[in-house]
């Protein structure tokens, strides 16, 4: 095994424990028995019970489908940037990187920029902002599921709104080249900042370009693919309970709580977007039961999975080395 290989995945595993990622499933365990006793501990087990191991298959497989999306998007990215990645070494890179799905706003994704620095060379600071890019474009394609709402059922949604228009300020802004340039200036006499000026100002080229209309569209258009096979996943869960649902619910409800628990910054969005979930569902009128139950069902089917895919992926690249 080579040094650049010791170090990524001597760095896998400290990221892995260091974040924590098995005191948040602890967390998880939590939150998802909290919401069987709020909704009675009874009726979600019976509803659990019940659910179609085939329902549960079709979920996995809308996600997975879905991870494909969002793979395009991340081996687009590098390539809009000429970053010259064997396919096999992108995949192994994203894919691995899912693991981090668990870490505060996924910010523990950025271990993908250090898997490539460690094993290809490629500089962190050009590749942080891919990560931060696919952050911002989940959101936007989120925030357009959750905006749903306020077409459809003519529901408030303020906190999208708030966010849609903090990302097209933050983007508007990122665009403003001389501007960021003049502080970019201004940063390299700082005492401490200022030492690495040379790496932030490769950070801010690279957002620069990939934040212009065209790769912008593209990726978001990768990311409404993804996020909306999870939004059906949603939808076929709450159809295989025998309750009357449509897609547009699925998409609203699965986005409104992405989006909410991408906002809340905890771990995995955990409690905060599970109470978004369930408390969205029960407003449609969802016995508690069954949005607690659905709830449960397709965290596990889309977060949960990553995480553990994620794992999968990384120990099976160190067990080749």
């Amino acid at each position: 095994m080579s040094d650049y290989s010791e170090t990524v995945v001597d760095r896998g595993r400290a990221v892995v424990r260091d974040h924590g990622v098995w005191v948040t499933a602890l967390f998880s365990v939590v939150v998802f028995l909290g919401l069987a006793v709020y909704a009675d501990v009874g009726d979600v087990t019976s509803a659990l019970v019940a659910v179609d191991w085939r329902t549960f298959a079709a979920v996995l497989g809308l996600t997975t489908v879905g991870y494909g999306f969002r793979f395009a998007k991340w081996h687009y990215y590098l390539r809009y940037l000429e970053v010259d990645v064997p396919l096999d070494a992108s995949a192994i890179t994203f894919f691995s990187g899912l693991m981090m799905v668990v870490t505060p706003g996924k910010a523990g994704e950025v271990w993908k920029a250090w898997f490539l620095r460690d094993n290809r060379g490629v500089p962190a600071s050009k590749t942080t902002s891919v990560v931060g890019a696919e952050r911002v474009t989940d959101l936007v394609a989120l925030g357009a599921m959750a905006a749903l709402g306020l077409v459809v059922y003519s529901r408030s949604s303020l906190p999208i709104v708030v966010v849609l228009g903090a990302i097209g300020a933050g983007i508007g802004l990122l665009q403003w080249r001389r501007a960021c340039l003049a502080i970019l200036d201004r940063l390299e006499s700082l005492p401490v900042v200022g030492g690495h000026a040379s790496e932030l100002e490769q950070f801010y080229e690279s957002a620069y370009r990939l934040f212009q209309v065209r790769p912008l569209v593209v990726s978001t258009l990768f990311s409404l693919a993804a996020w909306g096979l999870e939004g059906v996943a949603l939808w076929l869960v709450l159809d295989g309970f025998g309750v009357e649902a449509g897609v547009v619910i699925g998409l609203f409800v699965f986005g409104l709580g992405s989006v909410v628990g991408a906002v809340s910054m905890l771990p995995g969005g955990l409690a905060a977007a599970e109470a978004s979930m369930v408390g969205v569902l029960v407003t449609f009128g969802y016995p508690e039961a069954v949005a607690a139950a659905a709830t449960i069902v397709i965290r596990v089917g889309t977060l949960w999975y990553a995480a553990a895919l994620g794992t999968a992926v990384f120990l099976t690249y160190k067990a080749s080395r």
